[in-house]
């Protein structure tokens, strides 16, 4: 006959060896591995991808460690060489080490943008760029010390852009003697149009002593490759000044090599003897940006 003990013995046991099945048997936690494979499809970019998956399309060189670390032992997947290159059928490792926002079985279509008015999507007009104003006063001794810590840091890219809206084709080389500000956007980057109002003001207040702004638009997006949607844009969003479609990214890679361009928006200051002498990235700093510009005007080369 059994005495409390041993039920109690018996008891726990039977316990612990339930305990035990029931965690063996329990399938492992949504999202418990270390990433999940997706298979490139039309239209997919990688910072889109990063951008479906994390929230943040500058996230995407998580996508690219991941990608390359499985392709050492794993044939199917490809070492992924430029992140601008991403193939259809291309197998891609997305590590789950970032929360996923979104579910992973395919990509939704990008809604395009319409012109209300079919007629308000036409170039905004063209226009020559401004002689230098002559009477420029000489850098003070703020802009000179400014002037003193913005180093050279090369000479950027032709712009060998095919296709131009609000302008007539520019070329770099014909630019010198004025104060250029080169600027990657894509009409679909919140942080893009941000950045616009101080570009528009800019080159209202500047134009006429020199200042020349380019705004290349390379689309992230498919829809943003519809020249009638980059039309619309350009009036939606009141932008004045030349802009160079660059939809083969063309340019974009040309600017990678030299200076690492990899984001939307980033701004190329290039002073009167054609270089670069600084760079920004992203929105804010408009008043330390206004005054580069003043002292890349008033510079004497």
């Amino acid at each position: 006959m059994l005495n409390r003990t041993h039920i109690a013995v018996m008891l726990v046991a039977m316990m612990i060896v339930i305990g035990y099945q029931v965690v063996a048997a329990a399938p492992p936690p949504e999202g418990s591995a270390n990433g999940q494979d997706y298979i490139v499809q039309a239209d997919d970019w990688l910072s889109k991808l990063a951008d479906k998956f994390y929230g943040d399309p500058l996230a995407y060189q998580a996508i690219v460690e991941a990608t390359n670390a499985k392709a050492v032992a794993d044939t199917t997947y490809t070492q992924i060489t430029d992140p601008d290159v991403i193939e259809v059928g291309q197998r891609l490792f997305i590590p789950d080490n970032l929360q996923a926002v979104a579910d992973l079985t395919t990509l939704p279509q990008e809604s395009p943008v319409v012109a209300e008015d079919p007629a308000q999507a036409q170039t905004v007009g063209s226009e020559e760029v401004a002689m230098i104003n002559q009477d420029i006063p000489a850098p003070t001794a703020e802009q000179l010390a400014l002037l003193a810590d913005l180093d050279i840091k090369g000479v950027p890219p032709e712009l060998n852009n095919e296709v131009w809206l609000n302008s007539e084709p520019l070329k770099l080389a014909d630019l010198h003697g004025k104060v250029v500000i080169v600027e990657f956007w894509t009409f679909g980057c919140i942080n893009c149009i941000h950045v616009i109002p101080s570009l528009r003001e800019w080159h209202t207040k500047y134009a006429d002593d020199g200042l020349v702004i380019i705004g290349v638009h390379t689309p992230e997006f498919g829809y943003e490759q519809d020249l009638d949607n980059v039309k619309e844009a350009l009036v939606r969003l009141d932008v004045p000044y030349a802009v160079a479609i660059d939809n083969d990214w063309q340019t974009w890679r040309s600017y990678k090599k030299p200076f690492n361009q990899r984001y939307w928006p980033s701004k190329y200051f290039i002073d009167k003897a054609g270089n670069v002498r600084h760079i920004h990235i992203g929105e804010g700093r408009y008043d330390q940006q206004e005054e580069i510009i003043q002292a890349l005007l008033a510079e004497d080369i």
